[in-house]
């Protein structure tokens, strides 16, 4: 028995969405083995950064290391003389942990060897090496984890270390990879998440700024109360959410709202994403002005988005786009929103075929319930027949690819077999060639009913008659 190889199927597409604008940041994490000197390197998204809290022993080696200049630009920022008062205060209250502590130990390298040996491939063997990794994108608002509850395998334990964490200024420039292109690196606090209680019961609360006044808040259940920020500083913290601080954006942004006030004529109007324009008021690196969220490939407003293409974008004078172009580049111009006449003839040939398989399908599937006895059934994919049922009947604006029955079948003896247990549909011969004939792949998969063994004394009846039958 062997599995069966996959034809290929279409891209997937890349949905992307508000959560992922704010909180997705990209990590190069990098494996070098020590033998070769190869380096293994993988990008990865993440939406939070869930970092340990240092013990006395981990404390005393990240401190050390400074010696020796290894980690010593991640206590950088926060100064050496307040990085040395934190450590004599470790003398008589204890190891004092801050964020940039936990931050460090997150990025420390990770020597591979003994039992956790990397497994090299050029050398095909498992080798000593070293795991280390950076920041290529920092995210707008930063979620940053601290593990504070410890799962054992009969019980669990909490971390109630007290970190210390910044309110402003959070440099995280220390931990950003060298070609990162991200020009901004400090963070403000937002917000704090803190947990009260034990491992198996307690109570979450909250601490937000406000920023129209700037003040902090307690949030706890339906009370709200107005807090120092002493009492924030002093908090247990368990999730913290830091947000980029960039001056030059907020200029930038009172600069265009001036512009904007003094509504000065202007012969040319340009459309501008709503979407990209929230970003502008919003985050402090937006980016390049992106109008591709409300226009097709060939420059023109897509069919299905015109009845509502007022909510998609902005118009603005000549003066903000000449600014606002100057200033993040981008685009392209709008000056003009039409149909696209292209995308229209796609659409209605694209609801033409819609409408031509489905009727065929069921026409054929009407046929297929009528046989008392079919000979014979074809299997399908209920995966790729859900992907083309979303096609047909309009949910997805792109047909599904290839027929897959791969998940569905083995090989035996040199043919497909239905798995045991395998997510599929049956269908008719006609059905399946139908639908093959469109999309192609496979493999085929036929199943055939068996056919009830005929009593003996039944057989010798009816060869009786037979014989008599021929008698007469």
């Amino acid at each position: 028995v062997s599995t069966v190889s996959s034809p290929k199927r279409k891209k997937r597409k890349k949905y992307r969405s508000v959560i992922s604008d704010i909180f997705d940041g990209t990590i190069i994490s990098s494996v070098q083995c020590l033998t070769c000197d190869r380096l293994s390197v993988t990008l990865e998204t993440f939406q939070d950064l869930s970092l340990p809290i240092p013990g006395k022993e981990d404390l005393a080696k990240l401190h050390s290391a400074i010696k020796t200049g290894s980690c010593g630009e991640a206590y950088a920022p926060q100064g050496w003389i307040a990085f040395f008062m934190e450590y004599f205060k470790s003398w008589f209250w204890g190891p004092v942990v801050t964020l940039q502590d936990c931050l460090a130990a997150f990025f420390a390298r990770d020597e591979l060897e003994g039992d956790n040996m990397y497994s090299c491939g050029r050398c095909k063997k498992l080798r000593n090496g070293v795991k280390f990794c950076k920041v290529q994108k920092f995210p707008e608002i930063l979620c940053i984890h601290l593990k504070r509850f410890r799962h054992e395998l009969m019980f669990s334990t909490k971390i109630g270390t007290h970190v210390s964490f910044p309110l402003e200024g959070l440099d995280l420039q220390p931990f950003l990879a060298k070609d990162s292109p991200a020009q901004i690196v400090t963070y403000d606090l937002i917000s704090v998440i803190c947990h009260h209680g034990t491992a198996s019961s307690g109570h979450y609360i909250a601490y937000c700024r406000n920023n129209l006044n700037n003040l902090w808040y307690e949030f706890d259940d339906q009370s709200v109360t107005e807090v120092s920020e002493s009492t924030v500083q002093n908090a247990e913290a368990y999730v913290l959410f830091y947000r980029k601080s960039n001056e030059e954006a907020q200029r930038e942004r009172r600069r265009i709202s001036g512009l904007l006030n003094m509504m000065e004529p202007s012969l040319l109007q340009f459309y501008v994403s709503r979407q990209w324009l929230n970003k502008f008021k919003t985050f402090a690196e937006p980016g390049p002005i992106s109008n591709n969220d409300f226009l097709c490939m060939h420059g023109g407003v897509p069919p299905h988005k015109a009845n509502f293409i007022e909510d998609l974008v902005v118009m603005l004078p000549q003066n903000i786009w000449d600014n606002l172009y100057s200033r993040y580049g981008g685009g392209p111009a709008v000056n003009h929103l039409y149909v696209c006449h292209t995308c229209q003839i796609e659409s209605e040939r694209l609801e033409k075929r819609r409408k031509n398989e489905l009727e065929m399908f069921i026409r054929l599937y009407r046929a297929f319930q009528e046989e008392e006895s079919p000979s014979t059934f074809y299997c399908i994919s209920m995966q790729w027949f859900r992907e083309w049922e979303g096609f047909v009947k309009g949910k997805d604006s792109d047909p599904p690819g290839p027929i897959d029955n791969a998940k569905i079948a083995v090989t035996k003896c040199g043919n497909a077999v239905l798995k045991q247990g395998a997510d599929s549909g049956q269908i008719s011969e006609e059905t399946w060639n139908f639908l093959q004939s469109i999309y192609g792949g496979g493999p085929e998969i036929i199943l055939r009913p068996p056919v009830p063994p005929v009593e003996p004394g039944i057989l010798q009846t009816e060869e009786k008659i037979e014989l008599e039958t021929h008698g007469l």
